[in-house]
């Protein structure tokens, strides 16, 4: 009985041992965030339509804000206050360097304009008016820039995005 009950002992102690040291040596941490709109966009009323597959925003659209290839990631900011600007722009320059990700802000573009663009292009719903682009034209997420559990997802997944955890 004491031999039974020590190699149950030995087995409930190694068994997480031994887990441990498998996941250590084989297993992969690796998490990802997918583009979204990979089925497609959004067919939204008053808007143009676009092809199925994978939505990429016009180039043309992305250029009014001055994104650029040379970018990793663009964060496109589509709001009208100054506030929010200042929370999330702070720490996301704290985190990563100009060519890792870029925030772009809607300067001299119309109010109604930018809503169209909003509506149309990025697919922003209230309360979001952050969008994260990857350097092939494709949305990798849509924050609220007033929300700090926003913003922290958005510094999470950019890190995801650009590898570096």
């Amino acid at each position: 009985m004491k031999g039974i009950k020590l190699i149950l002992l030995l087995l409930a102690l190694a068994l997480p041992v031994l887990i441990f040291v498998f996941l250590k040596f084989f297993g992969k941490n690796e998490f990802t965030v997918e583009p979204l709109f990979a089925e497609g966009a959004p067919v939204v009323a008053g808007c143009p339509e676009f092809p199925q597959g994978q939505y990429y925003i016009p180039a043309e659209i992305l250029n009014r804000f001055g994104w650029s290839l040379a970018d990793s990631l663009t964060v496109i900011f589509t709001a009208d206050t100054k506030t929010e600007r200042l929370t999330f722009s702070d720490r996301l320059h704290e985190e990563f360097s100009e060519h890792e990700v870029r925030i772009l802000k809607p300067e001299g573009i119309p109010a109604d304009s930018l809503q169209q663009l909003r509506t149309c292009y990025f697919f922003l719903n209230k309360p979001y008016d952050l969008l994260l682009v990857d350097n092939q034209q494709r949305i990798r997420g849509q924050y609220h820039a007033a929300s700090r559990e926003e913003v922290d997802r958005l510094l999470v997944e950019a890190k995801i995005i650009l590898k570096k955890y």
